[in-house]
């Protein structure tokens, strides 16, 4: 399988989408490709949701979602997978588009990782661990760390960790046995570094690919291999991952 990771770069929510939906097509077959956390929406959505009001903010993310998520699943293919994080309005008991109004009118909006093809979204993940500096806690309502753990995917072990969820080194306990960690983030650009050592770090203690896309201020894509090897885009091969493990000892 192919690992890809990709970055968008247009200016405004529609035309990422468009960049997206391109990018998505140009990949081969027999891909996982990765996007950015909130790729297409951004933080502010670009003022793409700013005439509604509190109570109407829900339905339309969620119509806007559904839309989205269709034309993705047009664009890819049975044997072509994307993951990335989107605005998720979704209420499990009711249903996409549903309007959720919380106490104190706080709307029921998560940063959701999905897995997805042309024809199922095989995995969800939200977002556990918020970054208060830019005050996603106002933005967003936060998953459980409980839900980090290793997924069954076309035969490998899957993790993911959005963002600001790499820093912590309990979640990481949490994916060993990974064969594949993919890393959605729109990282400051100012801890660049900080970033790509987090992720080979992580390639490196827990002896898996890592995967990791950022954007929207840095700008960043690529793989790191389990011998901590740097490659924009690369194939998925166990047996790299069986090696490393003899030469430590672990097998």
């Amino acid at each position: 399988m192919n690992l890809i990771p990709i970055t968008l770069s247009s200016p405004t929510t529609q035309t990422r989408k468009a960049e997206l939906l391109q990018k998505i097509s140009a990949a081969p077959n027999d891909s996982l490709i990765l996007a950015s956390e909130l790729c297409v929406s951004g933080y502010d959505f670009d003022g793409f949701f700013a005439n509604q009001n509190q109570a109407m903010m829900s339905g339309a993310i969620g119509s806007f979602d559904a839309v989205m998520i269709e034309n993705i699943q047009d664009a890819l293919s049975t044997d072509k997978f994307l993951g990335f994080t989107h605005l998720s309005s979704q209420n499990p008991a009711n249903g996409l588009a549903n309007i959720t109004i919380l106490q104190n009118n706080k709307i029921e909006i998560y940063n959701e990782f999905i897995l997805l093809n042309s024809e199922n979204i095989v995995y969800s993940q939200k977002k556990s661990k918020l970054f208060t500096p830019n005050f996603e806690q106002d933005k967003f309502l936060a998953g459980e760390s409980a839900d980090i753990k290793a997924f069954d995917f076309l035969g490998l072990k899957v993790g993911v960790l959005i963002c600001f969820e790499i820093r912590f080194s309990e979640l990481w306990a949490r994916l060993k046995g990974c064969d594949v960690v993919l890393v959605p983030a729109m990282w400051g650009g100012s801890r660049a570094d900080d970033f790509k050592a987090l992720c080979k770090a992580l390639a490196i203690i827990n002896n898996c690919y890592v995967v990791a896309s950022s954007s929207l201020d840095l700008e960043f894509a690529g793989v790191f291999l389990p011998d901590a090897e740097f490659k924009k885009e690369t194939k998925f091969e166990i047996e790299k991952i069986k090696d490393i493990k003899k030469k430590l000892g672990l097998i």
